[in-house]
């Protein structure tokens, strides 16, 4: 399994490419200025990913996660465990990440007729995107996976290949709101991947060389830590959810959604008025840290007063989720009237 894993990275011998997209007729952005000033956000065409001819091969290390469906495993490419010490350690030690709430999303999916898409704002290496497209490739649901990070989306391209997955759309693009520039800083955390984040929203991705290693590795004078900690910047196109549903009709049938973008999810609702106000996934999965946020500019309240004018049920207050645990700051929310929900995602997904 591993020498195929190896294969795909460097020569892309599966063949797998994005599924066509026709071009919908004309959505009516709510900020109709961003189609002049920002490319069309188009998905990743796989069988030609130019990330996985960058890297070399022994930089994606085989993990392996139990299908939600069926009698087989699963396939992610995890990052070498000791420089993403939280997801693909995890993952690496056969730990699994989330796996609980990923059963959960993939149950309440065919609880409710097994009907639509997801979305997966902040797809990381895939530990969600891979098993949610194994959970739905049966009923001819897709995944629309949105990773900026550049490394990360090589592993994520690498991932969806190696499992041979037709249904997911994978967009290499950070995601804000309409008023944010048309590319964007992110900082790529030296020792966990999924911390990564858009400069600024994070303390580690403003801070000196010693700071960082007082931060990360902190009374470490092993030879493994001897080298100064280097915090990696990628300059990333940014799109919005809205011109990603502009161009995707597989965006008006979203049963499910989790968006996990480390401190940006308010930059990324401010720039999804359109999808949440007429296609609003019945099921959201998000994030919200509410220092985080407010680093980005976006606080908590302003947040928490859409989701509910969105029509979703149980939003936590902002005083429940300051005295949350982290754990416990990302909330799943449904549509208070879920059967009309699902009644629009079939028939949008039909």
């Amino acid at each position: 399994m591993a020498s195929a894993l190896r294969a795909v990275a460097c020569a892309g011998a599966l063949g797998v490419s994005a599924l066509a997209i026709s071009k919908p007729e004309g959505l009516s952005l709510s900020q109709g200025a961003e189609e002049g000033r920002r490319p069309k956000p188009w998905p990743a065409d796989l069988s030609r990913w130019a990330g996985l001819s960058i890297h070399n091969s022994s930089e994606f290390q085989q993990a392996e996660v139990r299908s939600l469906v069926g009698d087989y495993n699963l396939t992610i490419a995890a990052y070498d465990r000791w420089v993403d010490q939280a997801v693909s350690g995890e993952l690496l030690f056969g730990q699994g990440w989330e796996t609980a709430r990923i059963a959960d999303l993939c149950s309440r999916y065919r609880m409710h007729g097994a009907v639509g898409n997801f979305l997966d704002v902040g797809a990381n290496i895939g530990t969600f995107t891979i098993p949610m497209a194994d959970c739905l490739r049966s009923s001819g649901g897709r995944v629309i996976a949105v990773e900026g990070m550049p490394p990360t989306a090589d592993h994520l391209a690498v991932g969806i290949r190696s499992n041979n997955m037709s249904n997911v759309y994978m967009y290499n693009y950070a995601v804000g709101a309409p008023g944010d520039e048309t590319k964007v800083t992110m900082s790529l955390n030296p020792v966990n991947k999924g911390g990564s984040t858009v400069k600024g929203n994070k303390p580690f991705t403003e801070m000196g060389s010693d700071q960082l290693q007082d931060l990360f590795h902190p009374g470490k004078k092993e030879r493994r830590y001897a080298q100064k900690v280097i915090v990696e910047e990628y300059e990333v196109p940014l799109t919005t959810g809205d011109q990603i549903l502009q161009y995707n009709p597989a965006m008006k049938a979203l049963m499910a959604a989790k968006v996990d973008i480390e401190g940006h999810e308010g930059h990324f609702i401010r720039g999804s008025q359109l999808l949440f106000s007429d296609f609003p996934p019945c099921i959201l999965t998000i994030e919200l840290i509410p220092d985080w946020l407010d680093r980005a500019g976006t606080p908590v309240e302003q947040l928490l007063f859409l989701l509910d004018d969105w029509g979703y049920e149980t939003v936590p207050t902002v005083s429940q989720l300051k005295k949350a645990a982290p754990k416990d700051q990302t909330r799943i929310l449904t549509q208070k009237d879920m059967q009309a929900c699902v009644d629009r995602v079939r028939s949008y997904a039909s």
